[in-house]
């Protein structure tokens, strides 16, 4: 009896030793990005978003958060996971700036690209493991577990080259044995989501990052608050909730964080500031209206937009005729950015100027006419500063100790934030982190 009493008290004092040099569990953060989600879908019952109240309750929340410059969903996800704006991290725009459209509408798809540490780089650095699923910026991206956002064409191809970006390699098809059921394409939030409870259930990385589109998508085509909107949020909602009961299931402790880029406007007209550009020469166009030269070029970035000059002497030509632009109402130029401003924006670093426009209209490339009627029903890359133009973000987990609304919070300071309770660091050009938990 004495002997099994000794061998169980080497045993209980090796589990102490064991449980000591082991310390507190690894950190965990699933984030959460759903593109175009505004504050109003957990801060109020309508629309109907049960999953994303119930977070919201058990942590805390932002009644908005203020995006940076432009309010379009490749910038935005990159200050997500760096605390940096667009000038500093480098990915200042969706598409490259592309003027002759030699590279087919091409975007900036690719993490080498990014210029500031992030949040995956960081925890490389350290060891951790992490995972993203069609984020933006993340063809390349240096994380364990990878399925990029990138989108060639409609052609089932695409699905080909999808798995090649891929990491592992045999992820995706790991993913369609285990659910039973064959991607297809284009992916779905249905695969993202299949995707990500996969990775969590099977290699428990420290940090995940997913992007969910379709709510942006229901928005740009029917218009936000539109029935076919709140339906992808309910869809979207239950997405969520199937993630959460799925961290939940395995008993580790998560903090879970719903982001998003931006918020939207319904849109009717658009502006084209290139149509006034070739009427005043400084465009040139072929006979399909294909731009073949230029010396002043509107970029344009959904409810505002960036002109590029090539000879700064034109620059005080370009700036009267969108000065002439503005004074007309017709044209629904609400502003015209100096180059100063553009810089306390940290947007397009080489740019001349910028334009924002007055609701109801966006802003397009072409050249046929200087307005007119557009398709979208919904858009977003206005003014950061605008109410309906604010993202969101909810974030719970056992590092939260506080409840309830931070208020309005810049989207800067999320990426510190995570970066705290993760234990990692990011550029000293970050924002501060939120005063709401610890590592």
């Amino acid at each position: 009896m004495r002997r099994t009493f000794s061998i169980a008290a080497v045993v209980g004092a090796l589990c102490l030793v064991v449980t000591a040099a082991q310390g507190p569990p690894a950190p965990r953060v699933v984030m959460i990005s759903i593109d175009g989600l505004m504050p109003v879908s957990y801060t109020t019952a309508e629309p109907p978003a049960p999953q994303l109240r119930q977070l919201a309750a058990a942590g805390v929340s932002a009644s908005g958060v203020v995006g940076v410059m432009p309010t379009v969903t490749f910038p935005s996800h990159t200050t997500l996971i760096t605390g940096v704006e667009p000038a500093v991290h480098g990915i200042v725009d969706n598409l490259i700036l592309d003027p002759e459209n030699r590279g087919g509408g091409a975007w900036n798809w690719y993490a080498r690209n990014i210029k500031a540490p992030t949040l995956p780089s960081a925890l490389r650095a350290k060891g951790m493991k992490s995972a993203a699923i069609t984020w933006p910026v993340s063809v390349g991206m240096d994380v364990d577990y990878l399925v990029p956002e990138f989108f060639r064409s409609s052609h089932p191809e695409s699905l080909t080259i999808l798995r090649e970006l891929s990491k592992p390699a045999t992820l995706l098809d790991q993913v369609e044995r285990d659910r039973g059921t064959p991607f297809g394409w284009p992916q779905t939030d249905r695969d993202r989501t299949d995707l990500t409870k996969f990775i969590i259930r099977h290699h428990d990385p420290n940090l995940l990052l997913l992007h969910l589109i379709e709510l942006d998508s229901a928005q740009h085509a029917h218009g936000p608050g539109s029935p076919q909107a709140v339906e992808t949020l309910r869809r979207l909602d239950g997405y969520v909730a199937e993630i959460v009961d799925t961290v939940k299931a395995l008993g580790r402790p998560t903090h879970i964080a719903i982001v998003s880029d931006h918020g939207f406007l319904p849109v009717e007209k658009v502006v084209q500031p290139n149509a006034a550009f070739k009427d005043a020469g400084l465009v040139t166009v072929d006979a399909r209206g294909v731009i073949t030269d230029w010396r002043a070029y509107f970029h344009a970035s959904g409810g505002s937009g960036f002109v590029y000059v090539k000879d700064a002497a034109m620059k005080d030509k370009v700036h009267e005729l969108l000065q002439r632009m503005k004074q007309d109402p017709a044209n629904g130029i609400r502003e015209i950015w100096t180059r100063a401003q553009l810089d306390a924006m940290g947007a397009h670093p080489d740019a001349a100027f910028g334009l924002d426009v007055v609701d109801g209209f966006y802003t397009g490339v072409g050249t046929d006419a200087v307005v007119k009627a557009t398709p979208t029903r919904g858009g977003h890359g206005f003014a950061a500063d605008r109410p309906a133009l604010h993202a969101s973000f909810i974030l719970t987990g056992p590092s939260v100790r506080q409840r309830g609304s931070l208020g309005v919070v810049r989207m800067t300071r999320i990426a510190p934030t995570l970066a705290r309770i993760l234990g990692v660091s990011l550029s000293r050009a970050a924002a501060e982190p939120l005063p709401v938990a610890s590592h």
